[in-house]
């Protein structure tokens, strides 16, 4: 578990994996900060950790805390180092097809069935050497949250469940062209690999922004499954909308990143895919942030150009259905409840927050898309919560 900047989350995060260890869910928890965060007028996560885990009840030789000191603009070291402890810990070389590796943030609280679910999915798919859970996204109990993260755990959690969930059963089961350029990755959180795939890639994707989709990339390119976990990692969504265009701007950054992954696949000679496949699987990974981007504006016009001709009573029934048609399209995603959070809300909530929440989404494309193109800085150094 990469621990940056996480002061916040730091005591509530070493009680969640506690429990976990009591409960015998897991074999260890390695949290490993990095040397790129430096105290500004506190204590620092390392400093802040270490006094959490020392003030224990008991202490756990399987609850780890490490410190990074390899400066990397990614996350990628802390994870080696946390793959690297697990070898020396649990298995040698000859082993590692039995050591598998998990992935949280600070902010995940994955129910505890997850890994019972695991190890009976690793028994009857074998072959399989990385599995990804659904999340459900959830509002920060802290100061600060509102209808943007209400909406915005609304849309995240509804796009895990509809869309991810068809990619990528689509992309396991079927056969077609379509089936085997369907576009879905790792998320970064909530995923599971096998440490011998980790070897066989050269450790965790260091080569650009976003580690977990770039995992994900990797695999699918390699001929390599992602399985499915139906049990769920409960995630935060950042607060405010200033948080929520970064966040996503970083991840939209990330996705425009494909291409780069089939290149560095084909330089370390891991790229088994057929060239037309890969070239209709780029084509299907850019469509995703371009959609994403174009639809705010689209359904915004295309609204304003409804209600212009409804103004001047030169709209037909048709053109009164499509109008309604276009507002309805944000909106669907807020009429369904899908946690015990959301069903709370109520629905009148759920569909404000979709409403504050989604065209901020569809504004990150534009900053994703410009860094990119420029060639600049790929990501913040850190993400919002």
């Amino acid at each position: 578990m990469p621990m940056y900047e996480e002061t916040a989350l730091a005591e509530d995060t070493v009680r969640f994996w506690r429990h976990a260890l009591r409960a015998k869910a897991v074999d260890a928890v390695v949290l490993v900060t990095t040397a790129k965060e430096t105290a500004s007028g506190g204590a620092s996560t390392h400093t802040l950790l270490r006094e959490v885990l020392a003030a224990g009840d008991e202490d756990h030789e399987d609850l780890v805390l490490l410190h990074c000191q390899e400066v990397c603009p990614y996350r990628a070291a802390q994870l080696d180092m946390a793959v690297a402890w697990a070898r020396d810990r649990f298995a040698s070389a000859d082993e590692a097809n039995e050591l598998w590796i998990g992935v949280y943030n600070a902010d995940s609280r994955p129910h505890l069935d997850t890994f019972d679910e695991l190890r009976s999915a690793i028994g009857a798919d074998p072959g399989v050497r990385v599995f990804q859970q659904l999340v459900d996204y959830v509002v920060p109990d802290r100061e600060g949250a509102g209808a943007v993260a209400a909406g915005n755990s609304v849309l995240q959690t509804w796009w895990t469940l509809s869309h991810y969930v068809a990619r990528n059963e689509r992309g396991r089961r079927g056969n077609s062209l379509w089936s085997r350029t369907s576009p879905f990755s790792t998320f970064g959180h909530g995923e599971f690999i096998r440490a011998d795939f980790l070897q066989m890639i050269g450790g965790f994707p260091r080569y650009a922004y976003a580690d977990g989709l770039l995992l994900g990339w990797v695999a699918r390119l390699a001929l390599e499954p992602i399985g499915l976990l139906v049990n769920r990692d409960v995630a935060e969504v950042p607060r405010t909308g200033s948080d929520l265009v970064l966040q996503q701007t970083a991840w939209l950054r990330g996705l425009l990143n494909f291409g780069v992954t089939v290149e560095w696949c084909r330089e370390q000679n891991l790229l088994r895919l057929p060239a037309s496949e890969v070239r209709v699987l780029k084509a299907r990974h850019l469509a995703i942030p371009v959609t994403w981007g174009l639809s705010t504006a689209a359904v915004a016009t295309g609204i304003v150009a409804e209600v212009h001709r409804v103004i001047h009573k030169r709209s037909s029934a048709a053109d009164l259905a499509a109008m309604a048609a276009l507002a309805a399209y944000p909106v669907i995603p807020g009429l369904v409840a899908t946690t015990q959070q959301q069903r709370a809300m109520g629905r009148g909530r759920r569909v404000a927050g979709v409403l504050a929440s989604w065209p901020m989404e569809g504004l990150a494309f534009w900053p994703a898309l410009h860094g990119h193109l420029r060639h600049g800085q790929q990501a913040p150094a850190k993400t919002p919560r």
